[in-house]
Parts: structure tokens; sequence; C-alpha cells
């Protein structure tokens, strides 16, 4: 479920399944999906909720208008307003989650 101000969309989460972690910006709303899949809601004006592709993710988090998103190589992807390169991370390898949810290394 998700309660606030819904005027771009953002809380319309009551489809969604299989969700193990969530994130929100100022107005999306992400799912990690059980199978490593991401779901995505909300105002998409500078494309946070581009996430169609995203497979074996293993950690999602959500800027204002960027996403951001751990796969389980542990390479780092993201999508959104970059306007000050919140979505330059194609050098970001090795990242794992700690404890029993770390990532296999490279």
């Amino acid at each position: 479920v998700a309660v606030g101000r819904n005027n771009e969309g953002q809380c319309n989460v009551s489809g969604w399944r299989g969700i193990v972690a969530i994130a929100a910006g100022s107005y999306h709303t992400i799912g990690l999906k059980s199978d490593g899949t991401v779901a995505a809601v909300g105002l998409n004006e500078h494309g946070p909720c581009n996430i169609s592709g995203w497979r074996d993710m293993v950690a999602v988090a959500a800027g204002c208008a960027h996403t951001v998103g751990l796969k389980s190589d542990g390479t780092v992807v993201a999508v959104g307003r970059n306007n000050e390169d919140q979505c330059n991370v194609s050098g970001w390898r090795g990242i794992q989650l700690p404890g029993n949810l770390a990532a296999p290394s490279v």
C-alpha cells in the first residue's frame, strides 16, 4: 500500500505483487520484485521509471527524479534526471550489500 499525495500516480501500487523492497522519490515509487525485476509508478518526466529492462536486481533506491539499482553481479545502473551527474554510475562495480544479502563479487 502507499499513502500520500498521488498527483502523479506515485501511490498506484495496489496491483503490485511479490515486492521485497521499495523506494520512493519525490514523484515516483520503485518496487523490487522477488524475481529480481523492478516495478515503477509515478511521474516519468525525466525517466526515473524507465526500468523495464532491469533484471537480476538485489536493491533499489530512488532520488528526487532518478532511480538507482544494484545488480546481483555488483554493478550499478541508474535512470532519470542527470543534471548533476547523479546517474553517472557506469564505473561502479563490486558493490556488495551487508550481511547475508551480499551480491557475489565480480
